[in-house]
């Protein structure tokens, strides 16, 4: 498949799984949009490798295996694998790959995160808990850095397009931890919260397959739904780290591209926001997938606006010194 044909298909990927996503980052420049697709694209594969339950866990090891092979392929001219035949976004991905020089680690990384579900283990405290989400997630900043960096970026640059990674991941635990429990049977949740807060698996099996009888799940809104006070507690004390990563985050934008600023502050503002959802939605992230609306989404303009506008100001103001 030609260049060009590749890039299509990547672009395709993102805007059918990620159209949020799309839509922001689609308003950057040209080359560096379709280099995102191409990240994007891999990401998805690498995901839904893991997720396709229709395949034996041997099977999706092994394929995670052969795309680790294609993959340090790439890096190794004496090396090249055939596999890479059968995704039509690959061609795209490898010349991002060559041309922003995408780290070999973070690729790796996200491929090991992948594994890391597959074979999962419980997690046990939250140091085991950022290693989880610096692989599955942190590695996608590390992926999209060299598209995103501005002028003023320094050392801890990378640290930070990471850093937003596992806000968003940790966003994504608390969001769905019914949903994790019935079709994964997985619970994120460090234990090391669990007995804080004396919240048992048992406890969160029951909050995840309540409902009214004959009605599917996510299919309905409950608006007495009521979890105990000790699980709110944990809850937020695993949300207060979330945003931890997210206020991190927040104090580095001045290291992005001016076109990349809107799209990344936008993206953070607006996947934080899924958290206030929970909230309004009386903890219930056991049956019910809370999001931010579109009509949510237009108000937080006003706060994502304020934040690239004082960026700006602040660094306007530091070239006139």
């Amino acid at each position: 498949m030609n260049l060009e044909a590749s890039y299509r298909a990547a672009k395709k990927v993102m805007r059918k799984n990620a159209s949020s996503f799309y839509a922001a980052f689609e308003k950057i420049e040209r080359a560096k949009f379709l280099d995102i697709a191409a990240v994007y694209a891999f990401c998805r594969y690498a995901d839904d490798l893991a997720d396709t339950e229709s395949q034996s866990k041997a099977m999706r090891l092994q394929l995670l295996n052969l795309l680790e092979e294609d993959v340090k392929s790439l890096y190794n001219s004496s090396s090249q694998s055939e596999n890479y035949e059968k995704y039509a976004w690959w061609t795209a991905f490898e010349n991002t790959i060559r041309i922003r020089k995408i780290p070999l680690e973070a690729l790796l990384g996200q491929i090991d995160g992948q594994r890391s579900d597959i074979n999962f283990k419980i997690i046990e405290n939250k140091d085991d808990l950022i290693i989880y989400c610096k692989k599955v997630a942190g590695t996608v900043g590390l992926m999209l850095a060299p598209m995103l960096r501005g002028d003023k970026a320094d050392e801890r640059y990378e640290l930070i397009c990471e850093d937003l990674g596992v806000a968003m991941q940790i966003t994504n635990i608390l969001r769905d931890v019914g949903e994790d429990l019935r079709n994964r049977n997985r619970i994120y949740i460090p234990q090391t919260f669990m007995k804080k807060y004396d919240v048992t698996r048992e406890e969160l099996e029951n909050l995840s397959t309540s409902q009214p009888s004959g009605k599917s799940l996510h299919s309905f809104f409950q608006p007495n739904f009521k979890v105990e006070d000790k699980f709110v507690h944990l809850w937020e004390d695993m949300a207060l780290l979330s945003e931890y990563y997210y206020d991190g985050f927040y104090k580095h934008l001045y290291m992005f591209n001016s076109d990349a600023l809107f799209p990344v502050t936008a993206a953070a503002v607006f996947y934080q926001a899924i958290l206030d959802e929970v909230r309004k939605n009386n903890y219930n992230c056991f049956t019910k997938r809370c999001y931010t609306s579109t009509k949510r989404k237009s108000e937080l303009l006003k706060i994502v606006v304020s934040r690239v506008e004082d960026v700006k100001r602040k660094n306007f103001n530091c070239n006139e010194e």
